[in-house]
């Protein structure tokens, strides 16, 4: 939110004779929650060695520890509460005391998957592996996207219970509403942070339901001609 003089800033305003104690607010506090995925990103230049270390220390893997399996490809994404805005009410005196409201919060849920495909996949005659794997790391990206997806209206709400529980700020002379609603502004992103890591943690958990050794089997399996040897990798 841009702050600057707050009668201008602010989205609604009221002016009172005198404030010596905030009245509660005349309308709840609202909350818009957006997600904003953008589609994957495919790199195929990596070795297989370096993508199988990069997974051993992956902590959403289950396979991280096991040796038996070659890494033929990779889905890296962040999920982050990002681009808060806010709007403020105010209630204001002739003396220059003023009561501050939250009135509504913005945020968006960004979403920015990477899937590495291992370059060997691409040597002629593994077709089909390469499309295997491809679509693995595919079925991750639809995966996350339907776990953020359920979990935005549980977000708002948890916001929306949070906004109500903040209350009318003030009275306080209208020269410290700036350093008030920052500090207000500051609160509420970081009570954000526990609502997207309960969103982090269910993403975790389905995302450690792909990467299994049964699952590796299945797809080895439709594929019998064309995976790869120890002698295959560098």
């Amino acid at each position: 939110m841009a702050f600057g003089a707050p009668a201008l800033h602010f989205a609604k305003a009221y002016m009172l004779a005198q404030l010596t104690v905030c009245p509660p607010p005349l309308e709840a506090p609202h909350a818009d929650v957006y997600f904003l995925p953008k589609k994957p990103e495919y790199i195929t230049e990596a070795p297989i060695k370096s993508l199988t270390a990069e997974m051993r220390n992956n902590p959403d893997s289950t396979v991280a520890s096991d040796s038996r399996w070659f890494v033929e490809g990779i889905t890296a994404s962040g999920v982050d509460a990002a681009r808060f805005n806010f709007d403020f009410t105010n209630l204001r005196d002739e003396s220059g005391n003023i009561c501050l409201y939250v009135h509504k919060v913005y945020f968006s849920v960004m979403y920015e998957p990477t899937i590495f495909l291992a370059k060997e996949l691409k040597a002629p005659g593994r077709e089909c592996r390469y499309k295997m794997v491809k679509l693995h790391e595919e079925r991750h990206v639809a995966t996350d996207l339907k776990t953020i997806n359920e979990y935005m209206p549980k977000i708002k709400m948890e916001l929306l219970w949070y906004l109500r529980s903040i209350g009318p700020l003030g009275p306080f002379q209208l020269a410290q509403a700036r350093a008030e609603v920052q500090k207000t502004e500051k609160a509420i992103m970081v009570a954000v942070q526990p609502m997207m890591e309960k969103l982090i943690k269910a993403r975790r958990a389905r995302q450690g339901s792909i990467d299994t050794i049964e699952n590796y089997r299945q797809e080895a399996a439709l594929c019998p001609d064309d995976n790869l040897k120890p002698e295959d990798v560098q």
